[in-house]
Formats: C-alpha cells, sequence, structure tokens
C-alpha cells in the first residue's frame, strides 16, 4: 500500500503517554498534522503547549475509555493514517480478563471504528511489546517477529488468579495483537497494518509527569539508581533488551510512511543491558549523584554478562525501516539528565 504522504494527518491514540507523546513529536518534526487521544483537558492543553511551534499543527480529542464501543468514533474521522498506542499498563490485577479485555477492545474498537468512518486512512500501526513474541526459551535464546509468546497464555490459563502479574499483562498483549492481525485478515479494510514490538523502553520523558510515583513501567527501573535505592549487591541487576524511546517513535514514523513495511511486525531493540551497564555511565558521567553502586569495568565483563540474557533481535527494524539505535550509553545518559532535571534531585 502507498506510504503516507508528508502533510498528511495521523492519529495518535493514548498521545499524553511516555511513548505515544515522543511518537507524536515525532510525526510533528516531520511537518505530518497529529490529532492526539487523551483522557482530559489537562492533559490536552499540555501537550498542546509542548508541540507549539513544530512544522505539524497538533489537536486533541477526549476519549476518557478506550474499551467503550465506538469510543474512536469521532477520533479517527479524516484520518490519513493511526498509530494505535494507548493500551493498559499494569501489573496489580486478579484476573486476566482485567487487562486483556480492555486491551482487546480498545484495539479492536479503533479498527472497527476506522473502518466504519475512516475510508482515507491508509495504514495503522500498532504498539505491541517483545512481550508477545518472548517464549519460554532460557538464554541465550534470540527472538524475532516469528516467534510468538505463548507460554504466559499457558501459565494464566493454569495458575489463573494465582498467576504473576507480568505474565497477565504479557498475555493480554499478545490477545490483543491476535485480534489486531485477525481483524485485518478477517475483515474487508481498506488499510494496511504494521506491528512494533520494543522492549523495555528509556530516554528523555516529555510527557506529563510530576512525580516519580507517576513514572511508566520502564523508566521506572532506572529511576532508584539515582535515587540511592540500589545497593553493590544488587549488581549486575541482569535487565532485559532495551530501546531509545526517541528510536521507538521513528520506528513507528518510518513504518507509517514506508511502503514495505505493511503486513510486517518489527521488533525494535538495541539489545541486552544490565544494571551494570546503568552504573558503568552514572559512575563516569554523573560523579555528583549519591549512593550509586560502583560497576564492574574488567574487560570483557560486558560482553560475558550479555550471553546470559535472551535477545530480541532488531536487525529487522534497522534493514527495513532504518533504524540506528542509540547505545545504551546514550540512552541512560539521557533518561538520567531528564530524570534529574525533572525531579530536581541533587
Amino acid at each position: 500500500m502507498p506510504a503516507v504522504k508528508p502533510g498528511a494527518t495521523v492519529l495518535v491514540t493514548g498521545a499524553s503517554g511516555y511513548i505515544a507523546a515522543h511518537i507524536t513529536r515525532e510525526f510533528l518534526e516531520h511537518g505530518y498534522n497529529v490529532r492526539g487521544t487523551v483522557r482530559d483537558e489537562t492533559k490536552g492543553q499540555y501537550l498542546a503547549n509542548l508541540f507549539k511551534g513544530l512544522k505539524g499543527e497538533f489537536s486533541y480529542v477526549i476519549v476518557r475509555e478506550i474499551a467503550e464501543d465506538g469510543a474512536f468514533d469521532e477520533a479517527v474521522k479524516g484520518m490519513d493514517g493511526v498509530c494505535h498506542v494507548a493500551s493498559p499498563v499494569t501489573f496489580v490485577v486478579e484476573h486476566l480478563e482485567d487487562v486483556a479485555v480492555p486491551a482487546v477492545k480498545g484495539t479492536v474498537g479503533v479498527l472497527k471504528s476506522i473502518q466504519k468512518n475512516a475510508p482515507t486512512c491508509q495504514r495503522v500501526v500498532y504498539t505491541a511489546s517483545s512481550g508477545t513474541i518472548n517464549g519460554p526459551g532460557g538464554p541465550p535464546t534470540r527472538y524475532n517477529e516469528e516467534d510468538w509468546n505463548e507460554v504466559d497464555l499457558i501459565r494464566c490459563e493454569k495458575e489463573g488468579v494465582e498467576a504473576p502479574g507480568d505474565s497477565k499483562y504479557r498475555a493480554s498483549k499478545v490477545l490483543a495483537e491476535r485480534a489486531y492481525w485477525d481483524f485485518l485478515k478477517n475483515e474487508q479494510v481498506a488499510f494496511d497494518g504494521v506491528t512494533i514490538h520494543p522492549p523495555m523502553v528509556y530516554g528523555p520523558i516529555i510527557h506529563q509527569c510530576d512525580d516519580p510515583a507517576k513514572l511508566n513501567h520502564s523508566v521506572d527501573r532506572i529511576y532508584p539508581y539515582i535515587a540511592g535505592r540500589m545497593k553493590q549487591s544488587d549488581l549486575p541487576e541482569s535487565g532485559s533488551n532495551f530501546v531509545d524511546v526517541r528510536d521507538v517513535a521513528s520506528a513507528e514514523f518510518r513504518a507509517m510512511i514506508t511502503p514495505e513495511a505493511g503486513g510486517n511486525r518489527f521488533c525494535v531493540s538495541a539489545g541486552p543491558y544490565s544494571g551494570n551497564d546503568v552504573c558503568l555511565v552514572l559512575n563516569r558521567e554523573m560523579p555528583t549523584l549519591r549512593n550509586i553502586p560502583t560497576a564492574n569495568t574488567t574487560p570483557g565483563y560486558r560482553e560475558e554478562l550479555a550471553k546470559t540474557s535472551n535477545v530480541v533481535d532488531g536487525s529487522k527494524a534497522a534493514r527495513i525501516l532504518g533504524i540506528e539505535y542509540r547505545t545504551i550509553e546514550d540512552t541512560v545518559r539521557d533518561t538520567v539528565n531528564s530524570l534529574v532535571q525533572r525531579f530536581d534531585i541533587q
């Protein structure tokens, strides 16, 4: 399908979120107009002020509950493309359905709204997760876009309410992505789709967040380091795979405008990292921060540690979308600088 052209108007759902705010800015900086959905006027006005003066024009609409029938009916009208980012993120749920139902209904709901009310829409880019790809294999398993996470669905089915909250969350993302692809396969739609699968996402904060307690799940894993809560015994603190939020935004933008991206899943991942990597940056570049554990600087230690981690392979996004991933050093530095400035950490 043809790429969405410059000057087009794109809907970004959940635009006030950590990742979605960066996606919105990416489109605006390239001259696309963006309509964002937000849950209240305060969030919308914050974004309107944030994005003043960029090449594209920003506007917002209120969508308070994404799982309501027809929630996006008005929001999608006149759109040339849609980035669906809004989804519940919580690990404190009793039943899988508590998080899966809104995730699935929100995803299918926006597709139904587009089908009914947005005949000009050419592509829907859906923000999924590496959690829909990671499987049961232990380190050093390499995962890519051909993989699907079945293990968390099975675990939730077997353990019910006793299943861990993170398993329920990942299972909800699998169900939502399956519903997304099933809709595109089974319905007569005029648009195609792309899914983006980031692992842990770090980088600067630009969305409205005035309290560390309100940080999103990923950045909240960096905050304890600069808040002096991590001990030497916590290292190396096996991390995960990571990607910079600005690279995710770039991937979403390029997935929308690259014709051959249609119908594809893309892992957007810069590879594995550890807490030791975080401390390497903090020890070297943030000497005034207190109570930072001392990183192991032994030559080859980082490479050996990486062998104990699974890998989410981001090479397809690099090849087709042209993503050049930021390093863990750049990502941690910019994440920490953002946190220090926003929360006035001494």
